[in-house]
Order: structure tokens, then C-alpha cells, then sequence
């Protein structure tokens, strides 16, 4: 398995990598993590980049150590602060950095373990490179069916609603955003070519990626307006961690009280040094009779004061059996919390700072379980008219209705008998 390190990209693939373990499987988890002297002082999400090969360790999963490009920093230290396109292109040089002598490790890794089948996030190309290098079949991992085309939506990673008129704007970025596909499709090529290595031409974002398998963690109920995907492709619904039984002594779950209505706050690792907005999240929760608890991350310094009695604030939470517990959840909309919280039938309030965030806030929306406040009208009366709109019964019905929907449906389990068959 290869993926880049940040919660967001490794979470499902872990999972995956537990059960292929407990079926007797030699599994690896191939990770450009940095090594960073003074940790504390850099952002955020470098410094989760950096516990991460601990826990696939943990995991029991056999580490591969990929060496980080220099500019992996540069642009992974920019991406919290950059919004839309801007985003994207960053994250795409991110994506890139270092990808040809990556994939020449990870193909002499395979070569010499003996590795049957590749398994990678559909943004970590240098997988797509290794296993095309040494003539084994790939499987990409998709944590929903972002970024396929989706009818009436804006274009992904433009930044737009989708309610934006279709004007200038809307044409702009529509192609500056093909521009980035079109860029992102020729670095690739450019590597490939260079390995020696036969690649489809064009569509590498748009498009499921592998030509053997690509494994989306979501179901049709799931993607509204989803147009038709071409290849093989494979809906195995949420591929979610298994609860450790460590979790239910958590104080995060032992805080939560039976007949009070509670409110679930996380901001993700990559976007949760922002205090400010964990405040203006909790004014707005105040104007109702909810017991809030926060994931503060790396504000959990700036947020210890605002703890009380209705207002619980830890540094991290074991976040899907926590889901399960609450009524409610305020996110950025990463990929895993909205699929955890789809999974547990739990109505969000979504905050997307940028990338998949605001289509997932507007996938969200279009489900008819949450609504989105977009980060330049957050203050506390748009998050409590927010959770207002929530606490109507048709947006809680339509929720567990959703959630019933993957009633029986293991995505872990699923996505693991795919890539098997792949091996077959």
C-alpha cells in the first residue's frame, strides 16, 4: 500500500491493511514521511506527517520509508493557507514532488519482497508508476467519488458552489481547473515516460486511474448526481477503522451523558489551527441546549478555556465509535469524518476551508442531511441558525435513512476481497 502521509489519505487504507493481516497476509505501507528536528514548531500537518509511521507500525503493518521531496515541505507547509484553485495547484505539486524516485524505490521494494498487488491512493501516482514498472496489477483507493464529474456541480476544486452563476467567473475556473488536469496528466506522463513506463493517455483526475481496479469507499446513495464511470470500478461502501476496546475508556466517550443532545466539533489535521473558528463554532452552539465535544488538535492549547460543563474539549478523540454516541457534528468535510458520519446517520454542519471539502459540503447538502457555512460567513448566529435547520426531524430521518442504507455493507471487508481477487 503507498499513500501520502496525512490522516486523510492513510485512515481507510490502515484498516484495510489490519484485515488483510487477520487473513494472513504480508501487508506494507509505503510513506514519504519527514523526518522534522524542532517538530513543535512546524504546521500542523507536517507534524502529523511525522507520527504516522509509528502507527502503521502499530498497525503491524511492515513500514517502507519513501524519501520525502524538499518541496513535499514547501508546499505541504502553503496548502492550509491557500483556498480554490490556488489549493489545488498546490496540492497537485505536492502529489508530484519526489514521484519518479519514489516509484524506483517502491518498485525494487516489490521486486524484492516478492509484493503481488499495489494498492494506492488515487493521488499517490508513484504507486500507479511501481506497479506499471514491475508488471503488477494496481488497485487505486478512492475515499468517495470525488473528484468524478457530478451533474450540476462546479467544477472540482474551483472553490465555487455550485448555485454560482454560470458567468465569467464560473468559465475562468472552469479552465484553470482543466489546466491543472491537463498539467497534472502531462507530469505524470512526463515520469512514466522517463521509467520506461506505458501509461492511457489523459483524464488521470477525472476519471477512475487504474486500468485493473479502483476501489471507491462509498455506494450510489451515497454520490448524487454521479455520472456514469468508466473501467473497473467498485463501490464497497465506508472502508472504516475497527473500534479498539482501549476506545471505550476513552474520556472523550465516557463524557458523553444518556438524554442530553450532543454536538460533535472537529476541524480535521490539517485545518484545526484555527481558534478563532473553533470559537465562533462554539458562540453559535451556546444559543442552543447542546453538550459540544471538540477534537481541538493543535488549538487545544487556545481552547482549555472555553471547557465547562456543556463544553468538552480534548486534543484528539477516537473519532467513529465517538460518532456514534452524538446527535450532531460540526466538520470541515474532510473525506473520513463525512463518511463516518454518513456511516452513523449523523446530520453535519460543514465548514470547508478548501479541496474536497466544499464539494463534500455541497454532497452533503444535495443528501439532504447537513448544511454548509462557508468559512466567510462563519460567526456564531450562522452556526446556530445551521444547527437549527438540523434539528428539523425530516434532516434526522433523511440521515438514519442513509445510514441504513450500509446496514450489513463492511466496506473494509469488500475492498479487501477486491484486491484479493486481483492476486487470484
Amino acid at each position: 500500500m503507498a499513500a501520502h502521509p496525512t490522516a486523510g489519505h492513510t485512515n481507510a487504507l490502515r484498516a484495510m491493511g489490519v484485515r488483510l493481516r487477520e487473513l494472513g497476509h504480508d501487508v506494507a505501507m509505503a510513506l514519504a514521511a519527514p523526518p522534522l528536528p524542532f517538530s513543535h514548531l512546524w504546521p500542523e500537518p507536517l507534524r502529523v506527517a511525522t507520527t504516522l509511521p509509528h502507527a502503521v507500525q502499530r498497525d503491524g503493518l511492515r513500514l517502507i520509508r519513501l524519501q520525502p521531496s524538499p518541496a513535499m515541505l514547501w508546499y505541504g507547509a502553503r496548502i492550509p493557507h491557500a483556498r480554490g484553485v490556488d489549493e489545488l495547484a498546490l496540492a497537485l505539486r505536492l502529489f508530484t514532488a519526489g514521484m519518479k524516485s519514489q516509484a524506483h524505490h517502491l518498485a525494487r521494494e516489490i521486486e524484492a519482497s516478492g509484493i503481488d498487488v499495489v494498492l494506492g491512493d488515487y493521488l499517490m501516482p508513484a504507486a500507479l508508476l511501481a506497479a506499471r514498472l514491475t508488471k503488477r496489477p494496481y488497485a487505486a483507493f478512492y475515499h468517495s467519488a470525488l473528484p468524478f464529474p457530478v451533474e450540476g456541480a462546479s467544477p472540482f476544486g474551483s472553490g465555487l458552489p455550485d448555485d454560482a452563476p454560470r458567468d465569467e467567473t464560473w468559465a475562468r475556473a472552469e479552465l484553470a481547473t482543466q489546466a491543472l488536469g491537463h498539467w497534472f496528466d502531462e507530469r505524470v506522463a512526463r515520469d512514466a515516460g522517463a521509467l520506461g513506463v506505458r501509461l492511457r493517455a489523459g483524464g488521470l483526475l477525472s476519471a477512475p486511474i487504474s486500468d485493473d481496479l479502483n476501489l471507491l469507499a462509498t455506494i450510489p446513495e451515497l454520490e448524487p448526481g454521479l455520472k456514469p464511470l468508466t473501467g473497473p470500478v467498485e463501490m464497497t461502501g465506508p472502508c472504516l477503522p475497527r473500534a479498539r476496546d482501549a476506545d471505550q475508556e476513552d474520556a472523550a466517550l465516557r463524557s458523553i451523558q444518556p438524554g442530553r443532545c450532543h454536538v460533535y466539533v472537529s476541524l480535521g489535521t490539517v485545518f484545526n489551527g484555527q481558534p478563532r473558528v473553533f470559537d465562533a463554532i462554539l458562540d453559535g452552539l451556546a444559543r442552543h441546549d447542546v453538550h459540544t465535544v471538540v477534537s481541538a488538535g493543535a488549538s487545544f492549547g487556545r481552547l482549555e478555556r472555553r471547557a465547562g460543563p456543556r463544553t468538552l474539549v480534548f486534543r484528539q478523540v477516537p473519532q467513529v465509535p465517538l460518532l456514534r454516541r452524538v446527535d450532531f457534528v460540526v466538520t470541515h468535510g474532510g473525506n473520513n469524518t463525512v463518511q463516518e458520519a454518513l456511516a452513523a446517520g449523523r446530520p453535519m454542519v460543514v465548514i470547508p476551508f478548501g479541496g474536497d471539502q466544499l464539494a463534500n459540503a455541497r454532497r452533503v447538502e444535495r443528501l439532504g442531511v447537513g448544511v454548509a457555512v462557508l468559512p466567510s460567513a462563519l460567526d456564531a448566529t450562522s452556526v446556530a441558525g445551521a444547527l437549527s435547520r438540523l434539528l428539523e426531524p425530516a434532516v434526522t430521518a433523511r440521515a438514519r435513512a442513509l445510514a441504513a442504507s450500509l446496514e450489513g455493507v463492511d466496506g473494509t471487508e469488500r475492498a479487501v476481497q477486491a484486491v484479493l481477487r486481483l492476486v487470484k
